[in-house]
């Protein structure tokens, strides 16, 4: 019972984006998010990504979410400047999850080789 209701919450919750822009920490929230952006994030998300370089999947997934950010500051380059590379990996997948209303614990023991 406990986990459902946690889980309800981070559907309702705007996705934020804490970026640094101009030596400031700017908080970026979305509130609506077309649904057909789930079917994208999951693309993002169940692509085996085993034989590509890193460096296209991180561009992949940084170009996602700046499309899903509607505020005209939130863009590639200012998510590659504005965004912490410590837990970056971690940071972004997150948020993709947050899209696709996946829960990203949960998926790390989905996954199943083909």
């Amino acid at each position: 019972g406990g986990f459902l209701c946690m889980e309800e919450k981070t559907m309702s919750t705007p996705l934020k984006m804490e970026l640094l822009i101009d030596g400031k920490k700017q908080t970026f929230t979305e509130s609506f998010i077309p649904a057909g952006r789930i079917l994208d994030a999951l693309d993002l998300i169940e692509t085996d990504n085993s034989d590509r370089k890193l460096r296209d999947v991180f561009e992949e997934r940084v170009a996602f979410l700046a499309k899903v950010f509607t505020n005209p500051l939130v863009t590639t380059e200012a998510i590659w400047n504005g965004f912490n590379a410590i837990g970056f990996e971690d940071h972004i997948f997150e948020l993709i999850c947050k899209v696709a209303n996946v829960n990203p614990k949960k998926l790390q023991m989905a996954t199943t080789p083909e």
